[in-house]
C-alpha cells in the first residue's frame, strides 16, 4: 500500500496526519489509539480487526479543504 500524505503537521512523525492510500477510496489516519474502556464499550458491533484512533477535528476539516481545493483545479 503507497500512502500519500494530505493533511496534518508532519508527514511521518508523532502527530496527527490523514493520508491517502492507492487501495480504491481508503485513508489512513495516524493518531492516538483511543483505549478508554467505556468509550470503546460503546462500539461493541466493531470488528476485531478494526481500532478507533483520536485525531483534532481541525485536522479532517484541512484534509477536507484540500480535497475540495484539488477537485476544482
Amino acid at each position: 500500500m503507497r500512502l500519500i500524505h494530505r493533511a496534518g503537521p508532519c508527514e511521518n512523525g508523532p502527530c496527527p496526519n490523514v493520508f491517502d492510500t492507492d487501495e480504491g477510496d481508503l485513508v489512513a489516519i495516524q493518531g492516538t489509539e483511543l483505549v478508554d474502556a467505556a468509550a470503546l464499550a460503546q462500539l461493541s458491533l466493531m470488528p476485531k480487526d478494526e481500532t478507533v484512533v483520536l485525531v483534532p477535528r481541525k485536522l479532517l476539516e484541512d484534509y477536507i479543504r484540500k480535497m475540495e481545493a484539488e477537485a476544482t483545479q
